[in-house]
């Protein structure tokens, strides 16, 4: 499974700012809420490289092209399938960078991997976004046990204030 990220070119100088600067400013801007403009499923362009590592194979990654394919909040169980949202984190201060955590809650009952005989039941990230600039953030189903139906939700944090979030329910096919 992969989660990715949109980011743009000017993401590694927010992260030089921020180490310049101190994350002290950027946490002075004011995040008020995320701002989901559009949501469904995607097809991704080739990922940039992994973003960060992750638990039990789940890979974070970075991506430039993504295309809109549908609007819902039901998402079909197959290999291959990716989801997500694009947003917009609104406040005071426009193109200032803000601490971003985005929280993905997978359902109740977790993914089970067989392989590391361990249960994931929540995906943390940690980034960097710019007030009014736009991100994506999703989920591509990469292997079979990844595939967990239930209600999976995205939450965005901003130090200790919830943003916002968004939730879709994985369903699989019926077996014939």
């Amino acid at each position: 499974m992969r989660a990715v990220y949109l980011v743009n070119l000017r993401m590694a100088g927010l992260f030089a700012l921020l180490a310049l600067f101190g994350a002290s400013a950027a946490a002075a801007q004011d995040a008020t809420r995320v701002e989901v403009y559009e949501y469904g499923l995607y097809a991704l362009g080739p990922s940039h490289g992994e973003y960060a590592p992750a638990n039990m194979g789940y890979r974070h990654e970075t991506v430039s092209e993504i295309k809109h394919l549908e609007t819902t909040r039901i998402v079909p169980g197959r290999i291959g399938v990716s989801f997500g949202v694009r947003y917009r984190i609104q406040g005071n201060g426009f193109g200032f960078p803000v601490p971003l955590r985005v929280v993905l809650k997978f359902p109740p009952q977790g993914l089970y991997s067989h392989e590391f005989r361990d249960t994931l039941y929540v995906d943390e990230t940690e980034t960097v976004e710019m007030l009014g600039s736009d991100s994506y953030s999703g989920i591509t189903f990469d292997e079979q046990w990844e595939i967990e139906p239930g209600i999976w939700t995205f939450e965005f944090w901003s130090g200790d204030r919830k943003l916002g979030e968004e939730q879709f329910e994985v369903i699989t096919p019926p077996v014939s």
